[in-house]
């Protein structure tokens, strides 16, 4: 997501995310990928939670690289209301930096003025 920061920025539009995993490993993941963008640790699962994430957990049917949270994309507009979301229980079918752009694009254009 790095490469679209940018032209998300261009666009008041900033990128944070959240993770599971662990804070040493979250550390170590910013610094080796140059990360820009806020990356914030939620080891006890309560965002996860709070938003409904997928949680792949230890009782998961499958095993799939440890315990941690499904990918979910959340777009807020400054009063937190939620313009678009997208979650779901696997690690396939996340949308692309061009997707986001189109969504971005679409929402700035079609949204409400009174919203």
């Amino acid at each position: 997501m790095e490469e679209g920061k940018g032209f998300f920025e261009d666009k008041n539009v900033y990128i944070t995310t959240i993770s599971t995993d662990n804070r040493d490993n979250l550390k170590k993941l910013v610094d080796d990928k140059k990360l820009s963008f806020p990356v914030l640790c939620d080891e006890n699962v309560e965002a996860v939670e709070a938003y409904g994430v997928f949680y792949h957990g230890d009782d998961a049917p499958y095993e799939d690289h440890g315990a941690h949270g499904e990918p979910a994309y959340f777009l807020v507009d400054e009063n937190g209301r939620l313009l678009y979301q997208q979650k779901q229980t696997g690690p396939f079918g996340r949308p692309s930096v061009i997707d986001l752009r189109k969504i971005v694009q679409y929402i700035k254009k079609n949204l409400k003025v009174n919203f």
